[in-house]
């Protein structure tokens, strides 16, 4: 039977196991792996799903022939397949768990830190399986580019260009031994129970006590503003500049009887590279504006803090560009958050190039494993800021001058960073 026939065989309640296994199989001997290393094998309530021969034993990377690196052999699957699905969108499913937890350091050992690349050449080896079974379901003259990042084994290019599918290969940046998570590497799952993040009493009780020590202070107005009420197209920066100041915007964005408004602002003051002031404020909630419950249980802010601690809209503002003076901004992801808040509440617009967006450059610069879907917490967790760090305004705005940093090829020591965020604060 041709492989077009086989990953697409649809399933039954009776032999999906089998039809399953046999599809893996037929794509571990496409891919240069081991066949016999691909079972389906029913375990209790769930189904254990080895993959560790969908790839080569021996990887050819950089023209050497490697050891493919010691990685978790099972997918646990929790669910029964729908019966007359087709089996390749089950196994689509089980690459995407997989890859999704190689190329996340903060869920590998840290012992596979040296071995990152060689990971990463398996997460693309398993994509590129992925795009041949996609390939297989796309008419035959639809064009389909396979784009992969960082290390690409020689095998995975044969496979490809075996297929028919032409490769891009771009560059990913190598994340630090700090990503990687000191446990060994933990299950993975294919339709489990979902996991929701919420702030705990942990992340509440340091949000008061932050809120409690705060004092608000008074600056002299900018010369050179970097915002205007005057409306206008957003133009951001380009450059790398060495002098600047860094800021986060925790906001709660709900439907019309809620509304779009600040609730903490935080901002750090950088001279080459050195972290020289510390601006942090709550904010009030506007009149007749309600906080909206998800942006309360992300942030550990809820209305009674807000309003007893905070200061008034009008006057955080104030405070907050006169810290920023005629300091170019970085931010993070700005565009459809920071921004738009500040336009949507305040009618206020950035000057043009005077707002730097670290998380475009960092995509410009080659993504950070995990892309694409990577989001500030990501990136702490990359940094090592994650074991000694706080949460909120001031401390996302630490994580995006650490990235900025990173970027520039010079790291911030993340105890010490924090240490001096906390200095500054107290000074």
């Amino acid at each position: 039977m041709e492989l077009k026939a086989i990953v697409q065989q649809p399933l039954t309640a009776a032999d999906w196991p089998v039809t399953i296994q046999t599809a893996l199989q037929a794509l571990a001997t496409l891919g240069g792996g081991t066949k016999t290393q691909v079972a389906v094998l029913p375990v209790g309530a769930t189904t254990l799903v080895q993959v560790e021969g969908l790839w080569p034993a021996r990887l050819t990377l950089a023209g050497c022939r490697v050891a493919a690196p010691s990685l978790t052999p099972h997918v646990e699957l929790w669910e029964t397949p729908r019966p007359g699905q087709p089996v390749d969108k089950v196994i689509r499913k089980l690459i995407a768990a997989y890859v999704a937890t190689l190329r996340d350091p903060a869920q590998l050992p840290a012992q596979l830190s040296a071995d990152w690349g060689r990971v990463r050449a398996v997460a693309n080896h398993l994509q590129a399986l992925q795009a041949v079974c996609h390939r297989l379901r796309l008419e035959p003259d639809r064009e389909l580019t396979v784009t992969l990042y960082g290390p690409v084994a020689a095998e995975t290019a044969t496979l490809l260009e075996a297929a028919g599918l032409p490769l891009v290969r771009r560059e990913m940046m190598t994340p630090w031994p700090q990503a990687f998570t000191a446990e060994s590497i933990g299950p993975i799952v294919l339709g489990g129970p979902k996991v929701t993040h919420w702030a705990g009493p942990a992340q509440r009780a340091a949000a008061t006590a932050r809120a409690k020590a705060l004092v608000a202070k008074r600056y002299p107005q900018a010369v050179n503003p970097a915002f205007t009420k005057r409306e206008q197209a957003l133009v951001l920066a380009m450059d790398a500049p060495v002098d600047y100041t860094v800021f986060d915007l925790e906001f709660s964005s709900g439907n019309a009887r809620e509304g779009w408004f600040i609730t903490e602002i935080g901002a750090l003051k950088v001279r080459r590279g050195r972290l020289v002031g510390a601006f942090n404020t709550f904010v009030k909630i506007p009149a007749n504006l309600h906080l909206n419950l998800q942006s309360q249980r992300m942030t550990a802010l809820d209305a009674r803090l807000l309003n007893r601690y905070g200061q008034a809209p009008d006057a955080a503002l104030a405070a907050f560009l006169g810290f920023v003076g005629d300091d170019e901004l970085l931010g993070f992801s700005v565009r459809g958050g920071d921004l738009a808040v500040l336009r949507r509440q305040f009618a206020l617009y950035p000057q043009p190039k005077r707002v730097l967006d670290v998380a475009k450059l960092a995509e410009d610069c080659g993504p950070m494993p995990g892309m694409p879907e990577v989001s500030l917490s990501k990136y702490r967790i990359y940094l090592g800021l994650n074991a000694v760090m706080a949460h909120g305004a001031l401390y996302d705005a630490l994580t995006t001058h650490a990235l900025y940093a990173y970027l520039q090829g010079r790291p911030v020591v993340p105890a010490a960073a924090v240490a001096k965020v906390g200095q500054l604060l107290q000074a």
